[in-house]
């Protein structure tokens, strides 16, 4: 089926009770990865690119793998983009096929932070495509504090003035891994400020750095009222010692795809835990249902 829009996943989500998985995608075969584990467990999915896979290639090149390969799914894809830091990136990803895009202004000031994401706002409302606001103190890799966590007055007049239409804030979530690659802090959810977050700006929230956040805690984030959650250094982990442990065995003389299918299969099992954690695995028949309006 067509990329399905991301507001229609997050609405079904949020009125269900559970958080769909956005698993960022720095290649062909992690969006693979991504889709399989869909299909296997009839889970509503999002597919997240990033603007450093330019580094590789373009948008427009995986946008239009990724929405190929939605074609071919059963289950509902959606595509948004992560960490947009210019106007231009969120462009550049609308037309890939992104029906979300995030400007990531949580470094700058709030009134500049307000700025950006409203000149976003002007160019994809139209459009239908949601805007995507961070506030807060996220830095790689490490426990957040009190004065960390998103400011709910801040944060209201962040989605009011802006018109953004998703908010990702500092919630006791870990993002990424620590700087100079030391071992990722455990997350400390702050679920009683996710829930004020949720009612005040009446936005949904995405969590970042869902990798190694215990099922309890995300199951208790999706009652408050996070509907999406990213996701990236578990499932390249396991992609990248999987790879690894296939070029090491084989030397020099492996055929490439024979390295790549068993980092890709890593990576799907991953995912597909990740699925069950989020209370997304076996919602992908209601939301069709409801997307094609069988069910109210």
């Amino acid at each position: 089926m067509p990329i399905v829009p991301l507001s229609k996943l997050l609405k079904h989500a949020s009125d269900n009770h559970y958080a769909v998985g956005a698993f960022l995608s720095m290649n062909v075969e992690v969006m693979q990865a991504t889709i399989a584990a869909a299909e296997a467990k009839r889970s509503p999915v999002v597919i997240r690119i990033h603007p450093t896979v330019r580094a590789a290639t373009r948008f427009d090149t995986l946008g239009t793998v990724a929405r190929h390969l939605a074609a071919e799914a059963t289950v509902p894809v959606g595509l948004s983009l992560d960490h947009g830091e210019t106007l231009g990136d969120t462009i550049d990803a609308i037309r890939a096929g992104c029906t979300a895009v995030m400007l990531d202004g949580a470094e700058m000031s709030l009134d500049d932070n307000i700025r950006a994401v409203r000149e976003v706002v002007t160019a994809a409302a139209p459009l239908g495509v949601m805007v995507e606001a961070a506030i807060g103190n996220m830095e790689h890799g490490a426990v957040q504090t009190e004065d960390d966590l998103a400011n709910v007055a801040d944060s209201v007049r962040l989605i009011r003035e802006s018109g953004a239409t998703i908010l990702a804030p500092a919630i006791g979530n870990v993002h990424g891994v620590a700087h100079g690659g030391g071992a990722k802090a455990k997350p400390n959810l702050a679920i009683e400020r996710i829930a004020e977050l949720r009612k005040a700006t009446g936005v949904p929230i995405c969590m970042h750095g869902g990798s190694g956040t215990p099922p309890e805690q995300m199951k208790a984030a999706t009652r408050a009222g996070v509907a999406m959650v990213i996701m990236f250094t578990d499932i390249v982990t396991a992609f990248n010692r999987a790879l690894k442990a296939v070029l090491n065995a084989n030397a020099d003389g492996i055929d490439i795809i024979n390295a790549l299918v068993p980092a890709q299969k890593a990576a799907q099992a991953v995912i597909e835990g990740k699925m069950e954690d989020l209370g997304s695995a076996g919602q992908s028949d209601s939301f069709l249902d409801w997307y094609n309006g069988k069910t109210s």
